[in-house]
């Protein structure tokens, strides 16, 4: 049996997943003292890059997961047999104990896995924003909203902690961060407010976080566009009404009249307040009157 497929009592043999995760900073950081080392030698660049060629073959194999120790410890021979060749035995002593170090840590690792843990990945802001966002949508898909807002939360602490104060809106952001999302906060900001709103009619807490949200997003990009402006305004309302505090909420409304007396929303979602919801009392003239 090959020593990488270990029996698993009252299971299948262990194998190593194919499957990829996020790039693994850490992991990749443990090849630097064998470049280093190979560094060091002294070889002409036409023999170094033999050598190098290998070490980059490694680095692809871990650099997001989804690799085999097999292959790394061919790999690995493969760059002993080539050190030895180009330099001898004595010369790459430094760079063949680099390898050691490097197969000592990677034994502990599967190791970790074979038993069932797995390693914490050393994530950027970045990377944990896209994983938080990407873990929503596919709780809500689950019909889970709840867990959903929670997760995007998360989220939205960690935009705050990546924006700029150059970064006036969330296409400015997207500029400098979305290219390593997937999902672009222009597109899920609006899918936050809503899932808030959703969560809140089970649990007025998340009409707290919706009105907290509304109010820091402008905060963080107060130069939005008239649409946006609207939008994040009647969340804020929406939150307020729900939470019986409409005097506040009538007061947003009228405030989003005045600066925007030609925008239909803003009267649209006043009115709204009086009768689109089926949990409070209807007041067909007061909408009427509104609009």
């Amino acid at each position: 049996m090959d020593k990488d497929v270990k029996p698993i009592p009252g299971g299948e043999p262990w194998r190593a997943s194919p499957e990829t995760v996020r790039y693994d900073r850490a992991r990749v950081a443990l090849l630097h003292p064998i470049k280093d080392a190979v560094d060091h030698l002294g070889l002409p660049l036409i023999r170094v890059r033999k050598i190098k060629g290998i070490i980059n073959a490694l680095e692809m194999q871990i650099e997001d997961g989804g690799d085999s120790p097999e292959v790394n410890r061919c790999l690995l021979d493969a760059l002993r047999a080539a050190l030895r060749h180009q330099k001898g035995e004595q010369q790459t002593r430094a760079a063949i104990a680099a390898i050691a170090a490097f197969e000592r840590k990677e034994d502990e690792r599967w190791n970790q896995i074979r038993a069932g843990s797995t390693p914490v990945l050393d994530l950027s802001p970045s990377e944990r924003l896209d994983d938080l966002m990407q873990e929503g949508y596919k709780l809500l898909d689950k019909k889970q909203t709840v867990a959903a807002c929670d997760r995007w939360l998360q989220a939205w602490e960690l935009v705050k902690q990546l924006a700029r104060p150059e970064m006036k809106t969330a296409t400015a952001f997207d500029k400098v961060c979305g290219q390593k999302l997937s999902q672009i906060v222009f597109n899920w900001r609006s899918d936050l407010a809503m899932e808030l709103g959703n969560a809140g009619h089970r649990n007025p807490v998340y009409l707290e976080h919706l009105l907290r949200y509304a109010r820091e997003y402008f905060g963080l990009f107060p130069e939005e566009n008239t649409l946006t402006q609207l939008n994040f305004r009647r969340n804020e309302a929406e939150a307020l009404w729900d939470l019986g505090r409409k005097t506040e909420a009538e007061a947003i409304y009228a405030a989003l009249l005045e600066q925007f007396p030609d925008e239909g929303w803003g009267y649209i979602g006043w009115a709204d307040s009086y009768w689109l919801d089926d949990d409070s009392p209807k007041d067909y003239a007061r909408a009427e009157a509104i609009l």
